[in-house]
């Protein structure tokens, strides 16, 4: 969630966790090892979709997030859309075994199937192999809010697969769709064997389209890079809480966001600017004591590989801790939508737990506190508080993208000015 010190490169935001260990694992989580750690006791709530034959059917889908996935715009002007199916589960719970023989992740509009995802033995394999390796890797407990904590894969389901015996489990992560047009549902059909006979379970789960209720304006004045929005190539996408958040700093007149060699916080543009509350709401949450480590940035003369390598060994520590956020201010906006404000300077943060702002009040100072790897501010919009629910795209009332034909939602790498 920031970019490099190193002037030879041209700045621009990144997630320092999106490297884990194995590519099968990496696919799984995607860049879940994450910037941000859930608040204290935060965890996912997760309605189970049933699955066709009613709550008693031995087999069921759940879904992760579970009460509907969101589409965000590809390309505005020619109405092209994505859509990101996080988590699926199919699970055993009854005494005969069923084997998975193929899966298929459908769109719908009006009742009628527009897109098809067919997963065919070897597709499913792939994940059957990842979810193994993910479980006995502890990814489930490290990064728990990007799988709903157990409520999606319980303490005592095992993941496993193609054939599922009882309290076995198959997880399918990260199915992507680009379309045209509307969709309304998303429907997961598993073709299966039990006891030799063919068998089919189907669940659904809504698709929203549209963006937060409430009127936001942005959260810094003047112009600002948008290094980390929603698209597919950065990493907020990949992870549930932050799918549709941005991490946003300052440029300067060389295109960097620093001066010098950038191994001085004073040295960013972003450093210490107001952060400004993006809409009326109730202050519910806050934390002002957490340091910066000047450690965390790139040095000068130092790699790229060897960079992710020490900061991989470093979040690893945050996390444990519970320390990624850093300093934070946490605003109901109402409607079941909760604001993030993340990374701030230390002593800065103005507003008190309880205290009710309005737009535009100032709120604390962009800083780079937390696991951030240079002063910028994270902004995301959930559907409960913090890394407790899922993300909600939201549209400024008051930017303009530079370059950009039309207003449009923000994608990852455009600088705006916000009036």
């Amino acid at each position: 969630m920031s970019a490099p010190a190193n002037p030879g490169k041209t700045a621009r935001l990144r997630d320092i966790e999106s490297k884990l260990p194995s590519v099968c694992i990496s696919s799984l989580v995607k860049s879940t090892f994450v910037k941000n750690l859930a608040l204290a006791g935060s965890t996912i709530a997760l309605f189970v979709s049933p699955a066709i034959g009613g709550a008693t059917s031995p087999v069921e889908i759940r879904f992760c997030p579970a009460n509907e996935v969101r589409t965000y715009p590809l390309e505005s002007q020619r109405d092209l859309q994505s859509l990101l199916l996080h988590n699926a589960a199919v699970i055993n719970h009854g005494q005969a075994a069923i084997s998975v023989t193929a899966i298929e992740v459908e769109l719908l509009q009006a009742g009628q199937v527009l897109d098809v995802k067919k997963l065919n033995t070897k597709a499913i394999q792939f994940f059957v192999d990842c979810g193994a390796k993910a479980q006995a890797a502890g990814i489930f407990k490290q990064v728990a809010f990007q799988f709903c904590g157990t409520d999606l894969i319980g303490p005592s389901i095992k993941l496993a697969g193609p054939k599922l015996e009882k309290d076995q489990a198959l997880l399918i992560t990260s199915q992507i769709f680009a379309f045209r047009g509307a969709r309304d549902t998303l429907r997961v059909r598993v073709h299966g064997n039990v006891g030799g006979k063919a068998t089919e379970i189907t669940s659904t789960l809504p698709i929203e389209s549209e963006f937060a209720k409430n009127t936001y304006i942005f959260p810094l004045r003047g112009v600002a890079y948008v290094g980390v929005a929603a698209s597919f190539h950065t990493p907020h996408r990949w992870v549930i809480p932050e799918e549709f958040g941005l991490d946003i700093a300052k440029l300067g007149d060389t295109g960097l966001s620093h001066k010098g060699n950038g191994t001085r916080f004073e040295d960013y543009y972003a450093y210490g600017a107001d952060i400004l509350a993006a809409a009326d709401g109730r202050v519910i949450e806050v934390a002002s004591d957490q340091s910066e480590d000047p450690s965390a940035m790139q040095r000068p003369d130092e790699t790229q590989e060897a960079y992710f390598a020490r900061l991989q060994k470093e979040q690893a520590e945050r996390l444990e801790k519970g320390s990624l956020l850093g300093n934070f201010v946490l605003i109901d906006h109402g409607q079941s939508e909760f604001a993030l404000y993340a990374h701030l300077k230390p002593g800065s943060v103005h507003a008190k737990t309880g205290d009710h702002v309005k737009a535009g009040d100032v709120i604390g100072k962009l800083g780079s506190s937390g696991n951030s790897t240079e002063p910028h501010l994270h902004f995301q919009l959930c559907t409960k508080p913090g890394m407790d629910g899922a993300g909600i795209p939201v549209n400024f009332s008051n930017v303009t993208i530079l370059w950009a034909d039309l207003p449009r939602p923000l994608q990852s790498g455009d600088i705006v000015i916000a009036k």
